[in-house]
């Protein structure tokens, strides 16, 4: 039989970071290292911006294509 164990709390991080502009690798490297560091802190979901990997781009509001 297995037994399950809850919780009553549960720690949550936010990293508000910026990406390695255009370059996905680099990126996907820093967000690892930022995974690892709040699991050190004892963080048990680590949530990202929606646009960190790909990078948004901020310029596209200043050209015509916005």
């Amino acid at each position: 039989m297995k037994t399950t164990t809850h919780k009553d709390s549960l720690t949550i991080g936010m990293a508000q970071i910026a990406p390695v502009w255009l370059n996905r690798e680099d990126t996907f490297a820093k967000v690892a290292e930022y995974i690892s560091a709040a699991n050190d802190d004892g963080c048990e979901l680590v949530a990202f911006g929606e646009a960190l990997v790909p990078g948004y781009p901020f310029w596209i509001e200043g050209t015509n294509g916005a």
